[in-house]
């Protein structure tokens, strides 16, 4: 049996039908602003990772005022990692340079994160709280959980380091916890079990005896593993004709495997980390991150030491050098 409609449920109708429509309305051009600030986003860091760097940034600075949350967490990273900036940014005026990569308040402006962090944006809360002194695990899962890898390195290395202590096997067995930083166990070692499944040239071996992995293995670990795509990367690029030797060049120029593990894209979604390792971006980073991490002697005299394993990479290494020291412009007399 049917039943006629209501005066209540035409009454509801006719208030409804209108209503949707403004809804509709009112969104539609929301819809369009966002699509068009992805599509400027997309230009401008197209722009950043092809090396018209400044074109590029300016472009994200205009997004960040506009409120681009996305926008403003990028440009706060850059501000934040100065490997990230290039020659074009180290070449401005103190004023310009703030005014350029941060938003503006305070003596020296305000970084973008935490105005990305305060409108939702959920990387740029993990990396506003990796900032703070408070920091913990929950921060490294978090960037876990946005398939953050760099980022996630970043994160362990900071609190394992404030906590002057690695980390419980029931922290390390976590299914977010990468391999790659298994040796930050409580006492820094590896058990001989845990090092018989890694690659014989993994650095991490040396935490159960001591012993730095032999040459060819190291080597034979660089050319594949994840970790070591920005060398990959640069040297494909660079040094073709030695690519092998001139990734054993960089990873020893680097210092570190810690530091390996760190570098790339502070922002995955982004700026995937393959991409940025594969633009000319990406290979000054590379250089630039060398370069922040000695001293203009110690770099000379590295320099003749990464000669002997690739001359390529060390001459591009030099040449990276010279193209990230800023000069003064003798005044007008």
């Amino acid at each position: 049996m049917s039943y006629p409609p209501s005066p209540k449920s035409d009454l509801l109708r006719k208030w409804i039908a209108p209503l949707m429509a403004c809804v509709l309305v009112w969104l539609a051009p929301l819809a369009v602003q966002a699509q068009s600030a992805g599509a400027a986003r997309d230009a401008a860091i197209a722009a950043w990772l092809a090396d018209d760097e400044l074109a590029g940034l300016r472009g994200l600075a205009e997004l960040a005022q506009a409120g681009d949350a996305p926008a403003q967490t990028l440009l706060g990273l850059i501000d934040r990692h100065a490997a990230l900036q290039g020659p074009a940014v180290l070449a401005l005026p103190r004023a310009d340079r703030i005014a350029l990569l941060r938003a503006p308040g305070g003596l020296s402006g305000r970084n973008w994160l935490a105005e990305a962090a305060a409108q939702g944006d959920e990387l740029a809360r993990a990396w506003h709280a990796l900032g703070g002194v408070a920091a913990d695990l929950d921060v490294a899962a978090q960037f876990a959980a946005l398939n953050e890898p760099r980022a996630l390195a970043q994160a362990l290395l900071t609190v394992a380091k404030r906590q002057e202590r690695g980390f419980g096997r029931d922290i390390l067995a976590q299914d977010w916890y990468p391999e790659t930083l298994a040796f930050l166990s409580r006492n820094r070692t590896l058990a001989p079990e845990q090092a018989e499944k890694l690659h014989p040239g993994d650095p991490q071996r040396r935490y159960m005896d001591g012993q730095v992995p032999p040459k060819p293995a190291l080597q034979d670990w660089l050319s594949t593993a994840p970790a070591a795509l920005h060398l990959r990367a640069a040297c494909a690029a660079v040094c073709p004709s030695e690519a092998g030797q001139c990734v054993l060049a960089l990873y020893h120029a680097l210092g570190n495997y810690e530091a390996l593990l760190a570098h790339g894209s502070p922002a995955n979604s982004l700026v995937p980390d393959a991409v940025l390792a594969d633009s000319p971006r990406g290979r000054a980073a590379l250089g630039r991150r060398i370069m922040l991490m000695r001293s203009t002697r110690m770099r000379e005299a590295e320099r003749l030491k990464l000669s002997e394993i690739s001359a390529c990479a060390a001459d591009w290494l030099a040449a990276q050098f010279v193209s990230h020291t800023p000069r003064r412009i003798p005044k007008a007399e």
